[in-house]
């Protein structure tokens, strides 16, 4: 298990390298811009719900590590609330029409709205053992990206006295919920055995995820670059800023 951990940390600090993080970093970009990818998530946040409760969880089973994914699954559940909230306050919201749904379910966004069917078709009848990594790349992922979103919020929050609920209290609660390092899980852990070919198959699951998500995160670079590049944007009636940003040359 030491060599799959060692793995997924090697590809977190890899998927840390995208570009769309260093758009979020850009604070040359006003901070709704550098958000503007958020109503594209609705499909992943809405649908992991579903991944939780129906595929990942499963009740019945006495095996120790099913069990403590179980505990995981309940933690996450949420998280489509505040995501929701967050785009109500963040005023994404009134910027959707009908017509938007033809972006949400469109070829531009066919990477991101597809991360939970193709999650589901990996974790269905999996081993307990490769749930666990399957989760264990979606806490790595999770973790960076909304420590890289907090920032921005951050930034919103300092200028608008407002609270962002989904960024914020997901950064914070991924920290608490992640399970491959509780004590509880390490003692499972230490007591697995696990052949050569599960460690393989292993491997190959944390790639193929990692691949899906970097996928997923390209996509929402590109449309952020489409929605912000080339433009100077007035953000004095947005937010609470009274000073013009430009989109530079990491969009270019």
């Amino acid at each position: 298990m030491k060599e799959i951990v060692a793995f997924i940390e090697q590809k977190k600090q890899e998927f840390a390298k995208l570009h769309l993080f260093e758009f979020l970093a850009n604070k040359n970009i006003h901070p709704n811009q550098r958000l503007i990818f958020a109503p594209l998530l609705a499909p992943f946040a809405v649908g992991l719900s579903d991944l939780n409760k129906y595929v990942l969880r499963e009740s019945s089973s006495n095996n120790k590590v099913q069990e403590l994914i179980n505990k995981y699954t309940y933690k996450e559940n949420y998280y489509w609330r505040w995501y929701l909230q967050h785009l109500e306050t963040l005023g994404f919201n009134q910027l959707m029409s009908c017509g938007d749904f033809r972006l949400l379910w469109g070829e531009e966004t066919q990477k991101t709205r597809s991360l939970c069917s193709v999650l589901e078709r990996y974790a269905w009848k999996a081993s307990p053992f490769q749930k666990l990594v399957l989760v264990k790349v979606l806490e790595a992922t999770a973790i960076f990206f909304f420590e890289a979103a907090l920032a921005v919020v951050m930034e919103l929050q300092e200028a608008t006295n407002k609270e962002y609920v989904y960024f914020e209290g997901g950064c914070v609660g991924w920290e608490s919920h992640q399970i491959v390092n509780t004590p509880e899980m390490l003692q499972v852990l230490a007591e697995m055995e696990v052949t050569d070919s599960e460690r393989e198959a292993a491997l190959e699951l944390a790639q193929d995820v990692f691949e899906l998500f970097t996928e997923a995160m390209k996509e929402l670079f590109g449309h952020s670059k489409t929605n912000s590049c080339n433009t100077v944007l007035q953000v004095s009636s947005i937010s609470g800023f009274d000073r013009t940003f430009e989109c530079l040359d990491i969009c270019q």
